[in-house]
């Protein structure tokens, strides 16, 4: 694995001197950076390759949360792991619903920052991308880029098989063998292990009148799934 880039995101500078040394043994692996703000955060991020940003739910000015969303809308390809010392069901929902590669309760062991981001580094080398990317994450990211795509999603398991027709951030089509639109959606998303893949958004489909977009679809669906 080549040396990764982190930025440490945490108002609590003590924390982030103790942080500092404790990977400073590991500097061959990871190059570390610090912000104890978002302003800093975003400024370090337009001018640098940054691999992997941990932040505090809690900082000032925006919350973990926000920055999340500012990093997967214009900085894609960084992962991005949140933590705190009050890990509630909501926020952890909230935080993977918009594309956390994970949530992680402080305080907590070096050893297992380690491991997780050993884990986070190591789906990078692997054969298909979309293997490590959750389709609800993968959904998000289509929405914020206004992109079309038409997404094949696989339920080995089951045998099961959906496509969602996505045109400029919009959802055009949602089916399953039985389902259709925001059931189609909810359903797909239960699939504990589903095979992803995207394709050309094919011709012929154009954007309705009344177009609903892709976030709101979304929104509708992890909630239904909470109420399962």
């Amino acid at each position: 694995m080549n040396r990764k880039n982190i930025l440490i995101v945490d108002r609590n500078k003590d924390f982030m001197q103790e942080l500092r040394e404790a990977l400073l043994p590991y500097s061959g692996t990871y190059q570390t950076a610090f912000a104890s703000n978002t302003a800093k955060t975003r400024e370090i991020l337009s001018q640098f390759t940054v691999h992997l940003v941990l932040a505090n739910v809690h900082l000032s000015g925006e919350s973990g949360i926000q920055l999340l969303l500012h990093v997967r809308r214009w900085h894609a390809d960084t992962h991005v792991v949140l933590y705190s010392d009050d890990l509630s069901e909501e926020l952890k929902r909230s935080a993977y619903h918009s594309g956390v590669a994970a949530i992680i309760e402080h305080p907590f062991r070096i050893e297992d920052l380690l491991r997780l981001l050993t884990r986070i580094f190591a789906r990078e080398s692997g054969s298909a991308f979309f293997d490590s990317v959750h389709l609800a994450d993968l959904l998000q990211l289509i929405g914020m880029g206004h992109h079309s795509a038409d997404v094949v999603v696989t339920n080995a398991a089951d045998r099961m098989r959906g496509i969602i027709r996505i045109r400029k951030g919009n959802l055009i089509e949602a089916e399953t063998t039985e389902k259709r639109g925001v059931e189609a959606v909810t359903e797909m998303l239960s699939w504990p292990c589903p095979t992803i893949r995207t394709c050309r958004a094919a011709s012929g489909l154009t954007t309705p009148t009344k177009a609903v977009p892709l976030h709101d679809v979304l929104m509708q669906a992890v909630a239904r799934l909470d109420e399962k």
